[in-house]
């Protein structure tokens, strides 16, 4: 089961704590020295019984996500919550995960599984919740209202949009976006009446969930940008790199087991081209070599039939051109 083990001061997290009533003191702002060894104590066990140790960044996470990722991988993760100075002391202590410790400079989160990094990493994205935008957050791309009705009624709510540079109208007794309203640009702050006008339209263009910083998984530590793949782009890049060695091996003669049956037909089909172009009279190619000599025949037919009529008409021009020699010979 996934739970706690401890708590950054002040932070509410939702975490289920192990039974311990230590450890749940160990979240008090001066925690004694006993409760601190109890907590490193604890994260050095999970640490040697994993196989992989992710950093789990706690900012903008609201307690709702956090409670709903624990239950979703209930029995294939641990999570542990505690102050940075009592994660960093437990790596010390037990040998492992040390090239973690640089990563462990915000409100953290560890997670202990079994699974490996790129898994955990991967299931953590996928289960990224939608949140409303708030004053002073930077947009993360443009930010457009699209045109179109609301279920907003004609009031107050009428100025606020507008207010929020949003072309808003009241048409058959709703309020309508008349035209796609640029409200915010990508990397710009976003107002208190732009976040207000989001959040009447029920927009929520920030993604909120677990941002696993960095894995270790008892050889490597893996960051953030190493785990982020594109699972659609990296297995369109592994089929066109199979492909692109299929046509390579095949072009210069390398047989192997994927594309020996691709050469034999290839073979196959070349040598009976040979044999046709050069009349080997085989057979198989018997057939081929019939069809070409009677394209080679119809061909000379058309051509000699076409040459036919010039020999009548030039017969025909000689004695005209002799008549007048004739009459010359009479007078």
């Amino acid at each position: 089961m996934a739970e706690a083990v401890g708590a950054n001061a002040g932070a509410k997290t939702g975490a289920k704590t192990v039974k311990k009533a230590g450890l749940r003191k160990a979240a008090t702002a001066r925690p004694s020295q006993k409760l601190k060894q109890e907590v490193v104590a604890d994260l050095v066990k999970l640490m040697k019984k994993y196989k992989t140790i992710g950093i789990v960044d706690l900012r903008n996470l609201p307690d709702s996500q956090f409670g709903s990722l624990r239950k979703k991988l209930r029995g294939k993760a641990e999570f542990a919550v505690a102050k940075n100075t009592l994660i960093k002391m437990a790596f010390e202590k037990s040998k492992v995960g040390a090239g973690l410790v640089p990563m462990v400079n915000a409100p953290s989160a560890l997670v202990f599984t079994d699974m490996n990094p790129f898994e955990l990493f991967n299931f953590l994205k996928k289960n990224k919740g939608k949140a409303a935008a708030k004053p002073g957050q930077l947009a993360p791309f443009d930010l457009i209202v699209p045109a179109g009705e609301t279920t907003l009624p004609p009031g107050p709510a009428l100025s606020e949009l507008k207010s929020a540079k949003i072309d808003a109208r009241i048409q058959d007794g709703k309020v309508v976006i008349a035209k796609d309203s640029l409200v915010a640009k990508k990397g710009e702050k976003i107002s208190d009446l732009v976040a207000k006008g989001l959040q009447k339209l029920g927009i929520e263009p920030f993604e909120v969930g677990m941002n696993m910083v960095a894995a270790f998984d008892g050889a490597l530590v893996y960051l953030h940008d190493v785990m982020d793949v594109d699972e659609e782009k990296l297995m369109a890049q592994f089929a066109q790199g199979y492909q692109n060695a299929m046509n390579l091996s095949v072009e210069i003669g390398y047989t192997t087991k994927a594309n020996i049956e691709i050469m034999i037909v290839k073979a196959v089909r070349n040598a009976r081209g040979l044999a046709v172009e050069a009349n080997i009279y085989e057979k198989d190619v018997m057939g081929e070599i019939m069809a070409k000599a009677k394209r080679a025949h119809d061909a000379l037919a058309v051509n000699v039939k076409e040459e036919a009529p010039a020999a009548p008409a030039a017969e025909k021009a000689a004695p005209a051109a002799s008549e007048p020699a004739a009459n010359e010979e009479k007078k």
